[in-house]
């Protein structure tokens, strides 16, 4: 059997930026924007509703206080650094783009989100994660439906 990604990087310390009592958070190397960050329970388990009690109560503090991370953080420093030593091309290639944005370090004008919920919904690695991105005024053409978008064409509902 493959070992878990999310797991190793846990057990090795890799990377990691918050961490409570259920849960830790990284910077997602493959960033879609700067601040990208993966909400990760400690607990190797892949489904949002395979959460336990104690889990549920300890998300929403590990959400509202890796925001905060996110946005106390030189963004600019942590992609050079991932530049530096890149997991692979593409992701340096991410990371690159990221760093070109003029909007890098600023605050976020707001959020999506969200996780990829079985493999149909694009979940790549199975062990729960919780994307956290920020999102920016004009950083798409028209951010009306927001994660509606994955569907192409069913984005904006009031077109």
């Amino acid at each position: 059997m493959k070992e878990c990604t999310f797991c190793k990087i846990y057990k090795e310390r890799k990377g990691i930026i918050y961490e409570n009592e259920n849960f830790f958070a990284r910077f997602d190397r493959f960033p879609v924007s700067p601040g990208h960050t993966e909400v990760i329970p400690k607990r190797h388990f892949a489904s949002f509703f395979d959460l336990n009690k104690q889990e549920w109560e300890n998300f929403k503090p590990a959400i509202s206080e890796v925001i905060e991370t996110i946005e106390k953080t030189d963004l600019k420093k942590v992609y050079q650094g991932f530049i530096d030593q890149p997991l692979n091309e593409k992701s340096a290639d991410f990371c690159k783009k990221i760093l070109e944005l003029d909007y890098i370090n600023k605050k976020p004008d707001a959020y999506n989100i969200g996780l990829n919920e079985g493999e149909a919904a694009g979940r790549t690695i199975d062990h729960l994660h919780i994307h956290i991105i920020p999102r920016h005024f004009g950083d798409v053409e028209d951010y009306i439906g927001g994660i509606r978008h994955i569907i192409p064409g069913m984005g904006n509902y009031r077109k």
